[in-house]
């Protein structure tokens, strides 16, 4: 144990501008507790041990070094002890960039989590349920390696040192962690509404609500839904912000005739859902170097000798709702093949710091009762809502997965592996391997609800309604027949099987930026699976679109990058180009208009002079680029232009990577974007022609940082507080706070990967780390580091510091 705490401090000690590699080696370390540590240049751990546990306490001293103070906060969070610490109306730490749930709701709801003991029971669970060994043994190892810093007294970081809220970790903590990671986009993202949920007075009447009935026409209808929002506060994963570029490239389509992959998640720059990298070893079991989220401590995306994969937030949804028909006189017992129920309760407490609050949850056969306000779906004496979600008993079947995926030899084996564990949560999986074979798949945990049972089980009326607007599917209560199916194969009921999900290899290209599987590759466009995974025959996104134009530019040799197809420096100059597909397609008769009418009228009445604002988005050159003159005057009138009547042309299935593409410029609400657009700069005082260099940034340290990037259709997604309203306008105005985060080039040479990377962020939250905004400044210029994967490549990286550690048990 002293030999750890004091290589704790040594392993702190890395530092970039290192001239020559360093090493330090405590004595009398058995082979089992060994754990090299090597940061190289960029700060990057390369972290070698001889078991998993050993592997997972050197991950957690390299990373506690990084994050400590972000995922200790996490754990309060997971442990529903939020209120206690910063107060019952503060908003609990985001588990995605929106998140803007109450302390006291989120605490509720991890207090439910925990009262349910789904934890404890998957732990004492056989695999593929329960963890496999080796995946025990890497978390153990993770506790072991976080408590060790801690009691190290190296914590120096401000944001936590020294406070109450922090403290040793257990084995259940971690576990909490990961049940948080893979529910974000199911039952987490209805927790306050799950929190503020309670049962009308028995003796309440409906105005607008139809009696209980176990028949599908039952409607409950108390007010209606608001489809413009529907989309974001039901899950629909299809969104800018919480998404994703990733492409796969082929044989066919690559230079040296090999695999190269580019993985671009876009997540959000600050709370738990941070990338952190390292390579992690454990000489012929593991070897696999990437990224992954804060305290997952295997590699969510990256790469190994063979394979290297990316995901993308996919369309589908790993849950529905159930219509609840109600007992007349009993508004928590409800119907099921005529026969009445009695709703289950999960009281729990909370510590607010002055007091103890209580909830009550309600519980039925399919899930915890909710109140979507923005859906319709209230809980009155004729009907109720509950939630059921396909991830609720996945967390340790992801982490089984995602070690399986790590020792993948192909794309295949990696289908094979999703195949068999079903345990992808809200992920499609782009991926190549070194024989030049490209993958795409959204094989997951998804409901089995084919679109025959969504036609006989919907309800009619507001659940139709529901499910036009958002694709969101609610079922049935009434009917047991409408319970999920199950498909033959799986290792949980109710999931379909991968022949029932999207999935292909090829030897060209697969390609996804958040839209659904059909168009993975444009050239064979899959046929409709269920509704519930995503549709066809739809608009493409400007990033589909636009990522699709650009692989068909860079494999004819026409983009300016070089030869046709693909090499490793093509394919980072093509992503770092910061293309705005919006502004190739309106930027022109967007001026055109606004030099005919150079006067509009803004949202709140004035009469506002585009004179000046015409002649600046003149001269954008339709880029994300830090010099782009007036590319901030575009982003913001794109903020502000309407949803609807935006294009005079409409979408063809036909042609559904270019159309629509005409802006309508007859809409007069295109001009009053704009002018509302000029009003904004202004009052920040910002010039009409600013570039993004001088508007879009981040602050370390006092220093501050442009950021290239723009959310205008670029493939390099940024997004950057604009005041234009909600949650994220807290920030900074033009504070960066989501977009492109982990970074990864990758090609599968037979000689083994070669690999290129940033992560925009940098590897730190601590202010006082040398990592805190390495990366951040190479991101701002352009610059990538090498990412290590043999021995040889990192032996070439004459910036590394080395530190040998036992693993304390």
């Amino acid at each position: 144990m002293i030999a750890a705490v004091l290589a704790v401090g040594l392993a702190g000690c890395s530092s970039s501008s290192s001239s020559s590699s360093s090493s330090t080696t405590p004595a009398a370390i058995t082979p089992a507790d060994k754990v090299t540590i090597t940061r190289d240049s960029a700060g990057i751990p390369h972290i070698t041990a001889n078991n998993f546990r050993a592997l997972g306490y050197g991950e957690a001293l390299a990373f506690s070094q990084d994050n400590f103070c972000t995922l200790a906060q996490d754990f309060v969070t997971v442990n529903g002890q939020r209120s206690k610490y910063f107060g019952p109306k503060a908003l609990s730490l985001n588990y995605s960039a929106g998140a803007s749930d109450t302390n006291l709701d989120s605490d509720f709801f991890w207090q439910s989590v925990k009262s349910s003991g789904l934890v404890d029971q998957g732990l004492h669970q056989p695999p593929p349920l329960g963890p496999l060994p080796q995946v025990l043994s890497v978390y153990n190892g993770f506790v072991s390696g976080y408590n060790a810093y801690l009691k190290s007294g190296k914590l120096k970081d401000p944001t936590c040192a020294g406070k109450a809220w922090v403290r040793p970790i257990t084995l259940s903590d971690m576990f909490l962690r990961g049940y948080q990671v893979v529910t974000e986009a199911s039952s987490a993202q209805f927790l306050t509404m799950e929190a503020n949920t309670k049962p009308p007075p028995a003796t309440t009447t409906p105005a607008t609500t139809t009696p209980a009935s176990t028949s599908t026409t039952a409607s409950a209808s108390v007010g209606a839904p608001d489809p413009a929002a529907l989309v974001a506060d039901l899950g629909s994963n299809g969104n800018d912000t919480l998404g994703s570029n990733g492409i796969g490239v082929g044989s066919q389509d690559t230079a040296a005739g090999d695999g190269m992959v580019l993985a671009n998640p876009h997540f959000p720059w600050r709370g738990t859902e941070r990338f952190w990298m390292a390579q992690l070893t454990v000489p012929g079991q593991y070897n696999v170097e990437g990224g992954t989220l804060e305290g997952f401590p295997l590699i969510g995306i990256g790469f190994n000798q063979h394979v290297a994969w990316t995901h993308t937030v996919s369309t589908s949804f790993r849950f529905t709702f159930y219509q609840l028909s109600l007992v007349p006189g009993d508004p928590t017992s409800y119907y099921v093949d005529g026969q009445p129920v009695k709703m289950g309760t999960r009281t729990v407490a909370v510590d607010t710091g002055t007091g103890t609050a209580r909830h009550t949850f309600y519980t039925t056969r399919w899930g915890t009762v909710a109140d979507v306000a923005r859906a319709g779906f209230h809980w009155t004496t004729a009907a109720a809502y509950a939630v059921d979600d396909s991830m609720g008993n996945d967390s340790f079947r992801a982490a089984n997965q995602y070690l399986r995926m790590g020792q993948s030899t192909s794309v295949q084996s990696l289908l094979d592996v999703e195949s068999s564990f079903l345990a992808i949560p809200t992920f499609n999986t782009i991926a190549s391997d070194d024989t030049g074979h490209a993958y795409y798949g959204d094989v997951g945990n998804t409901p089995n609800v084919p679109l025959s049972l969504i036609t006989t089980c919907t309800p009619k009326g507001l659940a139709q309604i529901v499910y036009s607007a958002s694709g969101v599917v609610t079922l049935d209560g009434s009917r047991s027949a409408c319970a999920w199916g199950t498909d033959p194969g799986t290792p949980v009921p109710g999931i379909f099987n991968a022949s029932n999900l999207p999935h292909t290899i090829r030897t060209d290209y697969v390609e996804n930026s958040n839209d659904s599987y059909w168009l993975a590759n444009p050239s064979a466009p899959f046929p409709a699976y269920s509704p519930i995974i995503g549709t066809v025959d739809t608009e493409q996104g400007l990033r589909t679109r636009l990522g699709n134009q650009m692989i068909a530019q860079r494999v004819a040799g026409t983009d300016g990058f070089g030869a046709p197809k693909f090499t490793l420096g093509s394919l980072q100059s093509m992503w770092e180009s910061n293309q705005s597909l919006q502004a190739q397609l309106t930027l022109t008769a967007l001026v055109g208009a606004c030099h005919a009418s150079p006067s509009a009228k803004a949202s709140n009445g004035t009469t506002v002079d585009l004179t000046a604002a015409c002649t600046a988005l003149a001269g954008y050159d339709k880029t994300g680029n830090l010099g782009a003159s007036g590319g901030w005057l575009f982003s913001e009138w794109a903020a502000y232009a309407p949803s609807g009547n935006f294009w005079s042309d409409t979408f063809n299935a036909a042609q559904p990577l270019t159309t629509p593409s005409q802006l309508n410029t007859a809409n007069p609400a295109i001009l009053k974007a704009l002018a509302d657009a000029v009003l904004n700069l202004q009052s920040h005082h910002i010039a009409l022609n600013a570039t993004y260099g001088q508007v879009q940034h981040v602050t370390r340290n006092g220093t501050r940082i442009p950021i290239p990037g723009c959310d205008t259709g670029c493939f390099n997604a940024i997004y950057a507080a604009d005041g234009t309203g909600g949650p994220l306008n807290a920030a900074p105005y033009g504070g960066v706070y989501d977009g492109s985060s982990l970074v990864l080039t990758t090609e599968l040479t037979p000689g083994g990967p070669v690999s290129q990377g940033i992560l925009t962020y940098s590897q730190a939250t601590d202010p006082t780390s040398p990592w805190y905004d390495n990366m951040t400044k190479l991101y701002s210029q352009k610059k990538w580091v090498p990412l290590p994967y043999s021995a040889s490549q990192l032996a070439q990286d004459h910036g590394t510091r080395t530190v040998t550690v036992a693993a304390a048990g």
